[in-house]
């Protein structure tokens, strides 16, 4: 790897036991065929990564404590890095939402910039941890790899700041669990340049 290359692996969370509801803020473990699907995926790769960085949220310390032990790295826990807070939606499958608040979730779907769920986290302020939590790491993980257990939300905002992609299109953003996103930021004399490598896989 370059000397001038850092690595940033963006892993969405597996299967929760909660299910198909909306979870922000919500504290859900992951569910025994989530744990399966993480399992198969790295257990039998060599460890490609020199630290772990994880939201503080169980359905991502879980894998990442299991992780880390496995492969002797160094675990750190990031609380910017949790999802953002949907508010009275914590804990609704989009059903029910669809019955009682139609409007308001279809406008949210559009663009989630504009839409917030009562008592859920500003978007702007959602946006400003989660990027600043992205520019730090690419700063303070120079020149290494380092994987990141995280959410959906939060992978969809640095692809999307990466690649320039407008609020409107977030949630066009597909983020199933337990997929990878890789990028690759370069570091020159005028800053630093990140690239989308692979998305979901």
């Amino acid at each position: 790897m370059p000397n001038n290359t850092t690595h940033i692996g963006l892993l969405q969370h597996g299967e929760v036991e909660a299910g198909g509801v909306f979870c922000g803020e919500l504290e859900t473990q992951l569910s025994t065929s989530g744990w399966k699907q993480l399992k198969q995926a790295f257990s039998s790769q060599k460890p490609a990564w020199d630290a772990v960085i994880t939201s503080p949220k169980a359905q991502c310390t879980a894998f990442a404590q299991w992780y880390a032990a496995k492969h002797k790295l160094p675990l750190i826990t990031d609380e910017r890095l949790r999802e953002i807070h949907l508010g009275v939606w914590e804990g609704c499958q989009p059903s029910q939402l669809m019955q009682t608040q139609p409007e308001q979730l279809a406008q949210w779907w559009v663009n989630p910039a504009l839409a917030a769920p009562e008592g859920g986290e500003d978007f702007s302020v959602f946006r400003e941890r989660v990027l600043q939590a992205w520019s730090d790491l690419c700063l303070e993980w120079r020149n290494q790899r380092v994987l990141v257990v995280t959410h959906a939300g939060v992978i969809r905002l640095v692809v999307a700041h990466v690649l320039h992609i407008p609020n409107e299109g977030l949630l066009s953003l597909n983020v199933e669990y337990g997929t990878l996103t890789r990028l690759r930021v370069l570091h020159d004399r005028s800053g630093e340049w990140a690239s989308l490598l692979t998305h979901g896989c």
